[in-house]
């Protein structure tokens, strides 16, 4: 994505806290997503899991990246990755990936912001970012993400009843597949109801937050090992497999995808690398009272 365009939606996302990339998916890879997610769906049973966060008739999976090659995709797309990174910073991580499908009688689900669990005040800088992926069309029947623009610069959160007086600002994310929507989220947003008879609206959540937050999926855990040597480079550090800032996350001073024997974007060890971002691995000592002249 060009530099003028990447300007324009991180206008957007810092006016209204949100902003829309159409066609931000080719119509192949579109449909190759959704076919896997619906494969998933089908050899895994899933079913909705029946409480109001995650939804009574909306069908969820967690984890995908290492649940089909296409979903190695996502955390590194062109159309959307950069503009996270101007969003928060080049050394984020992936906070998890979630594909949801909405189904017929969902009812609302309840504003919320999903920086909720931060308690370091609001409004603040830019800490987590959510994109949220069209895999078909998103109307204000089917479930379309309910937001309330500008709520990412209120100082507080907002009601969860589905009769909060903060729903009266909330628009529709009326949006076709192919689009990603990209948000600071301090905004407050929510799965809306699916009042159609046979429509079900399917969208991917993935989630990126700056590099020295804990991450929502435990990717160490969650990720097979043999899987690692296939990803590339910069899908492991998304993961948490390098160090951030050359430091932190180390495993004896070394990055956990040198340790499980893997090439390493770290070639030095941590505290052993100097950089502007990494005053521990300075290399030789530093004149305090000549700095501060």
């Amino acid at each position: 994505m060009e530099q003028d365009r990447l300007d324009g939606h991180l206008g957007e996302i810092d006016d209204q806290g949100y902003t829309v990339v159409t066609d931000a998916l080719d119509p192949g890879f579109t449909a190759r997503l959704r076919d896997a997610v619906r494969r998933q769906f089908t050899e895994l049973g899933i079913e909705p899991r029946g409480n109001r966060a995650e939804g009574f008739n909306t069908r969820r999976l967690y984890n995908l990246v290492p649940r089909d090659p296409v979903f190695q995709e996502l955390p590194v797309h062109h159309n959307v990755l950069p503009l996270v990174e101007q969003l928060l910073e080049p050394e984020i991580l992936l906070s998890g990936t979630t594909a949801m499908d909405i189904g017929p009688g969902e009812a609302l689900q309840g504003l919320h912001a999903d920086d909720g669990l931060f308690r370091i005040g609001r409004p603040h800088r830019p800490m987590m970012a959510t994109t949220i992926w069209a895999l078909t069309d998103f109307t204000a029947d089917n479930g379309g993400t309910r937001l309330v623009p500008g709520s990412h610069r209120e100082p507080g959160h907002p009601s969860t009843a589905t009769d909060a007086p903060e729903l009266d600002r909330a628009v529709a994310a009326e949006m076709p597949a192919g689009s990603v929507l990209v948000m600071d989220s301090q905004l407050w947003h929510c799965g809306g109801p699916n009042t159609t008879a046979d429509d079900w609206r399917l969208g991917l959540n993935v989630q990126y937050v700056r590099g020295f937050f804990r991450t929502q999926q435990n990717h160490y855990v969650g990720t097979p090992p043999e899987q690692l040597a296939d990803y590339s480079p910069r899908l492991r550090q998304l993961l948490g497999f390098e160090l951030y800032r050359g430091i932190m996350g180390h495993v004896e001073g070394r990055s956990p995808a040198a340790t499980l024997g893997l090439d390493s974007e770290t070639e030095a060890a941590a505290y052993g690398a100097s950089s502007a971002d990494n005053p521990f691995g300075a290399s030789e000592l530093v004149d305090a009272d000549a700095e501060r002249t």
